[in-house]
């Protein structure tokens, strides 16, 4: 029997949203537009009654506010190059939610199969009043479906309808990837143990490169700055992606400046902690004002180039120093994880 089912309140709730949320307004508005994982879970542990707490706390407790990546022409893709399938599950079991997911590349032979399965998996999601998780050119928040029209609904943040997305097309995207998951459960979590465990994750994403990411072609943690630095210089990039790059991590330090202060508590030694990540993001702010002027930007003027170059430069000595203040305050517990810091 075909069906149709809309979560109408969830979607009203992603259209509100950067009202609603009590983080600072602009920043909010424009996170959620860059359509990150973070951005598309939120909304759906707000609907189910999972969290009360603001979007920047649910990402620094996932780790992933913490992620630095770019690829070495700083394309729009450094934003959400990582390895999906194991970050985006461990996000969620970190804030205690149990999730089902799969990924792959619509160029397999098999992949009208999975396409079904999703489907499956999705509407059923829905039936049970659960919004789902789907790569769609950026994370989004599937809230709908109607079987006499064959289509899924969907939302971003940065459009405010309820959008269309036929089942023929549902894993076909301008890059080959397909992802989606469906949030099953939650269970009560030791929230401030999750959040220094969220501290030592943020030392590990800093030192460690993603083996999914190939070397030659991108850069994480430390070593992404070097890398920003370097493509600046060369002026192998393009001047409106590039910006949106850097425009993104610094709405992503910014909130990892108001997440840290939120855990003054947890230890004697944060004090330097936030003292270094409220200055990394003063060098973020100082950035964006650069950027904010497009035409020297745009027209690649030595003065604003070299501007950013500095400030990048300074923005990671910076992070290096919140790094190593975060080592001073946890160290008995990094330590004790020898050389897996990470625990993966």
């Amino acid at each position: 029997m075909k069906k149709m089912r809309l979560l109408t309140d969830l979607a009203d709730l992603i259209q509100r949203l950067p009202q609603t949320n009590s983080g600072t307004t602009n920043t909010d508005t424009w996170r959620y537009a860059t359509g990150t994982y973070a951005d598309a879970l939120y909304p759906i542990l707000l609907h189910k009654k999972w969290t009360h707490l603001p979007r920047y706390m649910i990402a620094g407790m996932t780790a992933s506010l913490f992620r630095f990546v770019v690829d070495r022409r700083l394309t729009t893709e450094s934003i959400s190059a990582y390895n999906w399938m194991a970050e985006n599950f461990v996000a969620a079991d970190f804030i205690g939610v149990a999730a089902s997911q799969a990924a792959g590349f619509s160029f397999e032979p098999t992949f009208p199969l999975y396409q079904k399965q999703a489907l499956r998996d999705i509407k059923a999601s829905i039936d049970g009043g659960t919004g789902a998780v789907l790569w769609h050119d950026q994370f989004v928040v599937v809230v709908g479906y109607d079987d006499d029209e064959e289509v899924l609904f969907f939302c971003t943040g940065d459009d405010p309808d309820v959008l269309r997305l036929p089942y023929s097309l549902v894993g076909q995207n301008n890059s080959p990837y397909w992802y989606y998951q469906v949030l099953e459960a939650h269970q009560s979590i030791d929230m401030w143990e999750v959040c220094k465990e969220s501290l030592i994750q943020a030392v590990c994403k800093w030192e460690t490169h993603d083996y999914i990411l190939p070397a030659q072609d991108y850069a994480c943690g430390s070593a992404a700055y070097t890398a920003v630095a370097d493509v600046l210089q060369s002026g192998n990039y393009e001047c409106n992606q590039a910006a949106m790059v850097l425009r993104y991590y610094a709405c992503t330090r910014g909130e990892m400046a108001s997440y840290v202060r939120a855990l003054e508590h947890l230890s004697p030694h944060m004090d330097q902690v936030i003292v270094q990540y409220t200055q990394l993001a003063d060098l973020y702010v100082s950035i964006v004002e650069v950027l904010d002027n497009s035409a020297a930007w745009d027209a690649r003027e030595p003065g604003s180039v070299h501007r950013v170059s500095s400030l990048i430069r300074s923005a990671g000595d910076t992070e290096q120093a919140a790094i190593d203040a975060i080592k001073d305050a946890f160290s008995e517990t990094i330590n004790n994880r020898c050389s897996d810091i990470g625990l993966r």
